[in-house]
């Protein structure tokens, strides 16, 4: 059973969505694109919005969308049609769609399955597409009529790709209703809590990443409409902690927002913070909301870093290893990139000491990850060679190292990272993959 889940009549003449996400339960009800999807079609009077998961859930729609973020979930969207006896050619009955960030980035790999796909974000789009579902509903009608609507991509009949972006945050709806189900066990990571969107897009633009490409503008919700949203959600969803959602979370009222959800006597998490926008009072906020763990990206030695447009001195980082011992955090846990063009011993030196710094620097407990560079479309790092045995060698230097000094480091399967390189840079068709 879940809670809370969005009840009304069914009329006869009720159109149906099923919307999936190709992983786990577990990890799916947490995802935003799915709320957004369950919220904004349930909302329609003469809609229904189903969710379904790889290991929950059973296609029963006419009209079906998957969220594709994660390239590694590729191989799950063939097999949940394949579960439900779907065909993977366009001459089904059924009309399939898709979207997410690894769809907006690479497309085409994407033509032969699906009969149309979302490019960017949805919310402007999706109310043209259904209404225009409800009036003609035979396929051939259908996508041809869609084919021209600003973000949406019908393959064989759009002659110019454009991306979907909303303007203004608050003037869309707000996914309030987020099920979980009234038994979490510990796969739950973010356990009972409510998700709180504040912003979309990223003011940086750090060469590996995809996000600044993505979303070209920054755009917050107003402190007044993030207010309403804490009040109604935490009330309807009977929660009583909150997960900031936002890549970098530079909103202009980010402290405020924080103050209000104290004020509220609820707690919070924030996501991996930008160390050059944070402050004392910041980590203060933070850490009375209950976050014992700060998450910080140096990515490389502070030279390299630099040259792959991020930022940050060194300086930077050990500042806000001050404020966190000043305010007795527990865990401070940093990410860093292995596979980087240009990346030397030098560097890979350079980034040992400064690890050995700033654990040496903290009172806490320092926890250290590396992860391989996957170059991906829609970066500047795009076409990037993914070099295993380079990665390989250097992970070893690595551990090697910081053992030594006692860092608990940790370094996902090389070869896991080298199939999410080969996925996003599929050429042809997913199909192939089978």
């Amino acid at each position: 059973m879940e809670f809370p889940v969005i009840t009304k009549k069914w009329g006869k003449s009720i159109h149906k969505l099923d919307i999936v996400y190709p992983n786990l339960y577990y990890g799916g009800v947490y995802s935003l694109a799915m709320l957004i999807f369950y919220n904004y079609v349930n909302s329609l009077n003469n809609w229904q919005c189903n969710r379904v998961y790889l290991d929950k859930g059973k296609l029963s729609a006419k009209l079906i969308g998957f969220t594709l973020n994660y390239e590694l979930d590729y191989m799950n969207v063939i097999k949940i049609l394949k579960l439900n006896k779907l065909p993977l050619t366009k001459d089904r009955d059924e009309i399939l769609f898709a979207g997410g960030n690894c769809v907006t980035s690479n497309p085409e790999i994407y033509s032969e399955l699906f009969d149309f796909l979302f490019l960017g974000e949805v919310e402007e789009s999706l109310a043209k597409i259904l209404d225009i579902y409800e009036k003609f509903k035979d396929k051939p009608t259908f996508l041809e009529k869609i084919k021209d609507i600003p973000g949406v991509y019908v393959p064989g009949k759009t002659k110019h790709k454009t991306y979907g972006i909303v303007k203004d945050l608050d003037k869309i709806i707000y996914p309030l209703y987020q099920p979980l189900p009234k038994i979490l066990s510990k796969e739950f990571v973010f356990g009972s809590s409510f998700i709180l969107e504040t912003e979309r897009g990223c003011p940086y633009k750090c060469k590996f990443c995809m996000l600044g490409s993505l979303s070209k503008s920054v755009r917050q919700r107003s402190l007044k409409k993030i207010k309403g949203i804490i009040d109604k959600g935490t009330k309807l969803n009977k929660r009583d902690k909150v997960i900031i959602y936002a890549p970098s979370f530079v909103h202009k009222d980010r402290k405020e927002i924080l103050r209000y959800m104290l004020s509220k006597g609820l707690t919070f998490s924030v996501p991996s913070i930008k160390a050059e926008t944070v402050d004392e009072e910041f980590i203060s906020l933070v850490v009375q909301g209950g976050q014992k763990t700060l998450t910080l990206a140096p990515e490389c030695n502070e030279s390299l870093r630099f040259k792959i447009k991020k930022l940050v001195k060194d300086e930077t980082f050990f500042k806000v290893v001050d404020y966190a011992n000043k305010y007795k955090v527990k865990k401070l846990k940093y990410y860093f990139l292995l596979g980087l063009p240009g990346q030397t011993m030098n560097d890979l030196k350079e980034t040992v000491e400064l690890i050995k710094s700033l654990k040496t620097k903290f009172k806490g407990q320092t926890y250290v990850s590396f992860n391989p560079l996957v170059g991906k479309p829609m970066t500047e790092f795009s076409g990037i060679v993914f070099d295993k045995k380079k990665i390989k060698t250097q992970a070893l230097y690595l551990k090697k190292e910081l053992s030594k000094i006692g860092v608990k480091i940790k370094i996902p399967s090389v070869s896991s990272s080298e199939k999410e390189y080969k996925l996003a840079n599929l050429k042809g068709s997913i199909l192939r993959l089978r």
